[in-house]
């Protein structure tokens, strides 16, 4: 009786040892799985912030700066002479519908005035 008892309770012992072991790869794997999806996410995070750096250096430059005040602005350098082409008039050349509010860069307006 004593020999079944043991017997008995060494193979309980080794299905629950089994059972611990198989959850334990199971959980080891699914922290992999876990760690590689991390890793991709910081690997797209790192490409996103490399293209906002860049954006931030081309929005920093000089000539955006300048190129900002000029069409947002209207302004001008020292010397310049700044026309303003009204919107009746862009409105007339591009023929488009009064409601429709369109508002070009000054280039594009000169373009359209002198090349129709």
């Amino acid at each position: 009786m004593v020999n079944k008892f043991v017997v008995v309770a060494i193979i309980l012992i080794s299905l629950v040892a089994g059972y611990n072991l198989i959850y334990q790869i199971i959980q080891a794997t699914k922290s992999g799985e876990r760690l590689s999806e991390a890793v991709d996410a910081v690997y797209k995070l790192e490409i996103k912030n490399k293209a906002l750096k860049n954006k931030l250096g081309d929005i920093q430059s000089p000539q955006f700066i300048e190129e900002e005040v000029r069409n947002k602005l209207g302004l001008g350098k020292a010397g310049e002479t700044i026309v303003i082409i009204p919107d009746e008039k862009i409105k007339q050349i591009l023929g488009a519908s009064e409601s429709a509010a369109i508002r070009l860069p000054n280039w594009l307006g000169w373009w359209k005035l002198f090349f129709p």
